[in-house]
């Protein structure tokens, strides 16, 4: 689909250009628009880049990449979006999800359903941090909804279970008693 936008975009581009080349040189032609930006342009007829206040020497710009094309870029939705780092691993033989090891390695997940993971860089270039901003990275936070469901789909069973170690530093977390669904005692 996008090589057929691609090669149409381009048939334009070429199209409008042996037309721009067809206009005559006393009579200047703008094709950009001042909405975009482009790194690269082009001088049209030659004609030098200075312009007087009686108007005499004025030049126009056009760009190199045509019009037509980087709108048809924008069109496409899968290339304006950020890449997406989901994984979900099945097995060749019975087609189960297999556990992705780097959730597991990164993420720990409560008895209550949720997931805690520490913030990104709290072990790099300390020496250059603040105090207040390397006590912050030491902390953890939990992840939002969207996340924890996607975070179940990339473990199995196994890493789903509560475990329970001796001198547990997550042992406030596995508690949620504010949270009516994860609750244990009752309201009084």
């Amino acid at each position: 689909m996008f090589r057929s936008i691609a090669a149409t975009a381009l048939r334009q581009a070429i199209q409008n250009r042996a037309s721009v080349c067809r206009l005559s040189a006393a009579s200047p032609v703008v094709v950009s628009s001042p909405a975009r930006n482009f790194t690269s342009f082009r001088r049209c007829n030659d004609v030098p880049l200075r312009s007087s206040v009686a108007g005499s020497n004025i030049c126009f710009m056009k760009p190199l990449v045509s019009p037509h094309l980087l709108d048809c870029m924008q069109t496409i939705p899968t290339l304006q979006s950020q890449p997406s780092r989901t994984v979900i691993k099945f097995s060749m033989r019975k087609g189960k999800r297999k556990t992705v090891k780097a959730v597991v390695k990164r993420f720990k997940r409560l008895d209550w359903g949720g997931w805690i993971r520490t913030l990104s860089g709290r072990n790099k270039k300390l020496w250059r941090k603040r105090s207040n901003r390397k006590r912050r990275l030491r902390q953890h936070v939990l992840v939002n909804a969207t996340q924890a469901t996607l975070l179940d789909k990339m473990v199995t069973k196994y890493w789903k279970r509560p475990r329970h170690y001796i001198d547990d530093p997550y042992a406030p977390y596995h508690t949620r008693e504010e949270f009516v669904h994860t609750r244990r005692k009752p309201l009084r």
